[in-house]
């Protein structure tokens, strides 16, 4: 089961640009609120404390948001954060109000484990997909997939399908996408020239 995260914020009047750039410079972040049944809303998020919320739970999940002068907090999902291009500051976060007893879709991240005891193994990891796409009531979303690859042989690989899926948890992403293949340390350019070069001096010296 998701572990649910708490997001404060405050409702954010529409007004000229000179405020919004106010509450820019004192470190908010403006966001927009809406769902299926739900009043659309503008919000402000303190930055550093979403930040910090993002860097303990991910991007993906359930998250509990709570609007100043709102009597209950919102269940959402973060469907898109915009950044800026040179800073990679936070300047516009989307949030998808969810119903505890409709399904959503939504991604949940892969984590790989073991990584380092390939790499005693002299082998390579390839990796595909970062994230699946699954179907499920929102309280339902699994944290994370987590792939232990300590065990696997060079050839061996893993796909979607060969995750282990909670029961109550439908997969949309296609299950024959890659997730991992382990693969054999490659030559490189200069692995492939010397020997060419080595037989050209032998030949002129005949």
């Amino acid at each position: 089961m998701v572990i649910t995260q708490n997001i404060d914020c405050i409702k954010r009047d529409i007004k000229n640009k000179h405020y919004l750039k106010t509450f820019k410079r004192n470190n908010f972040i403006p966001g927009i609120v809406y769902g299926k049944s739900e009043e659309t809303f503008p919000i402000f998020l303190p930055a550093r404390e979403f930040r910090k919320t993002l860097q303990h739970h991910g991007l993906r999940g359930l998250f509990s948001l709570s609007v100043e002068g709102m009597e209950k907090p919102k269940m959402v999902l973060i469907r898109e954060i915009q950044n800026d291009p040179l800073t990679g500051n936070f300047i516009h976060v989307d949030f998808l109000t969810v119903s505890m007893d409709e399904k959503v879709n939504t991604m949940v991240s892969v984590q790989i484990l073991g990584e380092e005891e390939l790499i005693k193994k002299g082998a390579l990891l390839q990796t595909g997909l970062k994230e699946v796409e699954v179907l499920c009531l929102p309280q339902d979303i699994p944290e994370s997939f987590v792939c232990d690859v300590a065990n696997l042989e060079i050839g061996d690989k893993i796909i979607v399908s060969d995750l282990d899926l909670p029961e109550n948890v439908e997969l949309i992403s296609d299950p024959d996408a890659q997730i991992i293949t382990v693969l054999a340390p490659g030559r490189g350019a200069d692995a492939d020239t010397e020997p060419e070069t080595e037989e050209s001096e032998v030949q002129t010296e005949e």
